[in-house]
């Protein structure tokens, strides 16, 4: 069975001219805009060279599919990077939970949680691509918060639960993530580190004791 979003990979060895960089950036960054604009609907080959300022040629040179140009968008803005855990030490449960979180929004210029939610957002549509956003990105940051809450409860700065399940901290991890990738929903702004501030000391910490 192939791997979730295997298809949406760019093949090698497309034709044409020697690549230009700066001119592949302009493209991606451009695909990346109309994705956090209005999810994949948005993007087409015709938008993604208009706001890149090139000939439709140019893109489709690089890229065969608006699938393969999304993929590679994605990737370009660190969507798909795995989130990992930052664990900082004893009694420093807060700040790690803060760490991780504000690691997962990255540069404001590529705005991943817009991402994220606007590409949610085709889930019905564009399920294969949808799947990819979902495995790459928000089952990785529910795994980088579970791994800082075991970290904690490993050195005592958080009790052990044996009569929970196993990941018996899931509601509270569940709802700062539900919080995170839908707060340019509710709150019509990207999201700050100031916000996530109080997204762990409002909702996370209070549940987790």
């Amino acid at each position: 069975m192939s791997e979730p979003g295997a298809q949406l990979r760019r093949p090698p060895g497309v034709s044409g001219p020697p690549r230009d960089p700066a001119r592949d950036a302009k493209i991606l960054r451009a695909a990346t805009e109309l994705l956090a604009e209005g999810g994949y609907p948005a993007l087409t080959m015709d938008k993604a060279a208009a706001r890149a300022g090139v000939g439709k040629a140019t893109v489709y040179r690089r890229w065969q599919s608006r699938a393969e140009l999304a993929a590679e968008a994605l990737g370009n803005a660190g969507l798909t990077d795995d989130v990992v855990p930052v664990i900082i030490g004893s009694g420093q449960l807060r700040e790690e939970l803060n760490a991780t979180l504000v690691s997962a929004i990255g540069s404001q210029d590529t705005s991943r949680v817009d991402l994220v939610s606007a590409l949610l957002d085709t889930a019905r549509q564009e399920p294969e691509l949808c799947s990819l956003i979902r495995v790459r990105y928000v089952e990785s940051l529910h795994q980088a918060l579970a791994g800082v809450l075991d970290h904690a409860v490993q050195r005592g700065d958080l009790p052990a639960r044996p009569n929970l399940p196993q990941d018996g901290n899931a509601i509270a991890v569940s709802a700062a993530i539900a919080l995170l990738v839908h707060w340019g929903v509710v709150h019509d702004r990207p999201i700050s580190s100031d916000d996530i501030a109080q997204i762990v000391d409002g909702v996370l910490m209070p549940l987790l004791r």
